[in-house]
């Protein structure tokens, strides 16, 4: 389930992906997203850094609306590195997609790859988990909106529940070797002095990303996105500490806490330094 081909979009559009049954839910997530809603903005020729970017759905959000932003997506799984590579670079302009995990410090890190859902891989075990319960409930439609279910009836996979390998083999796992970097290390190998948007969404190694972040560039960060996989108490403690760098923050949900997931988007917005 881990070879690259195509699905396409609710416009028409025919991208790259690992799963084409996955993309419907992560369009749900990516394309509804009302960021205004939570004051952030996005500007048309903005600096926009996506961490964990999967197959590169977040980046085509942006260019549809940032003409002539400079997008960095990054993501360390090579599968679905490959879809997020094309998908890149049918953006016009392109966008650019880095095969690397950002984190607390260079080096390697070992990943569980789920090949039957890519966008859950993760280097956090427990975290890996914990999603995949969620998930698991709400492909049998515990708790999941009408949206959401309408979503898991066009995938087909309700229908598969009964098969006796069918969960067994959606929630494999393979350990993946992936290089990191810091998001410091980024920015300078680059020489940005800003990011308008910095979006993570590391399937529980949020924290991480954010450590790789020295003191002297936080001031370039001008709004973020952080998708917490850790709970409600380390979105609490994570939201905090961006109010103490002066963000005003506000947290959203995601599709998977209606599986009971603990899932949550913090929202951080200020004004340039």
């Amino acid at each position: 389930m881990s070879t690259t081909t195509t699905a396409t979009l609710p416009d028409g559009r025919t991208i790259l992906c690992v799963n084409p049954y996955e993309v419907d839910f992560s369009v749900h997530e990516i394309f509804s997203e009302d960021f205004a809603a939570h004051g952030i903005d996005l500007p048309a020729d903005g600096i926009y850094f996506d961490v964990g970017a999967n197959i590169g759905l977040f980046a085509i959000y942006l260019r549809d609306r940032c003409p002539a932003g400079r997008i960095f997506a990054y993501e360390p799984m090579p599968a679905a590195f490959a879809a997020l590579a094309g998908n890149a670079a049918a953006l016009t302009p392109p966008a650019e997609a880095i095969p690397l995990g950002l984190g607390r410090a260079p080096g390697t890190l070992e990943f569980d790859y789920f090949p039957g859902i890519s966008a859950l891989s993760t280097a956090n075990r427990a975290v890996g988990e914990k999603l995949s319960a969620g998930l698991k409930s709400v492909l049998a439609g515990s708790g999941a909106s009408e949206a959401v279910r309408e979503i898991v009836e066009r995938t087909g996979a309700k229908e598969r529940l009964a098969e006796g390998d069918f969960l067994d083999d959606l929630f494999r796992t393979e350990s993946v070797t992936a290089e990191i970097d810091t998001l410091s290390n980024q920015l300078a190998a680059r020489g940005l002095a800003e990011i308008d948007l910095l979006k993570i969404d590391t399937e529980g190694a949020e924290k991480e990303v954010l450590a790789g972040i020295a003191e002297s560039d936080w001031p370039k960060i001008r709004q973020l996105l952080v998708e917490v996989h850790l709970g409600r108490d380390e979105t609490g403690t994570i939201e905090a500490d961006l109010v103490r760098r002066g963000y005003r923050t506000s947290i959203g949900g995601h599709p998977l806490s209606q599986g009971g997931a603990p899932v949550f988007h913090i929202y951080a917005t200020r004004g340039k330094q």
